[in-house]
């Protein structure tokens, strides 16, 4: 199991984080290419609940194929293109993740992504013992 870091010395997370997770020597460590809101048909939404619950779906599928599940996230980076996305993508996160322990988590507000229909994207890297 990780170790989380959130030292008394410093202000508490302010969302559904880690401050910082150690994981032990020999795990394995799988890196997500950023997920975009694309559905399996191609396809992207046009609202951001929906590319949101997209990308949720595609980081669980490639974990799955990995033999690993949301509980093995121990870093993400969501990027939006909006500020009024970060409520949709925040419900949309705790959705996929439940009560399960948060990963660390670096959100930024972008000027665009890769495409002008991706409103937000996510990378992230799991690790399993």
């Amino acid at each position: 199991m990780p170790k989380t870091y959130n030292p008394a010395t410093i202000a508490k997370p302010t969302g559904r984080y880690q401050h910082a997770i150690e994981v032990k020597q020999g795990a394995r460590t799988l890196y997500l290419s950023g997920q975009v809101g694309n559905l399996p048909d191609g396809s992207v939404p046009k609202t951001i609940e929906a590319q949101a619950a997209a990308v949720w779906a595609n980081i669980g599928a490639i974990l799955a194929d990995a033999g690993m599940g949301f509980a093995d996230l121990i870093k993400i980076t969501i990027l939006l293109t909006d500020k009024s996305y970060i409520l949709p993508s925040r419900t949309a996160r705790d959705k996929a993740l439940g009560d399960i322990r948060p990963p660390a988590s670096t959100l930024m507000i972008v000027s665009a992504l890769a495409s002008p229909d991706f409103m937000i994207e996510i990378e992230a890297i799991a690790a399993k013992e």
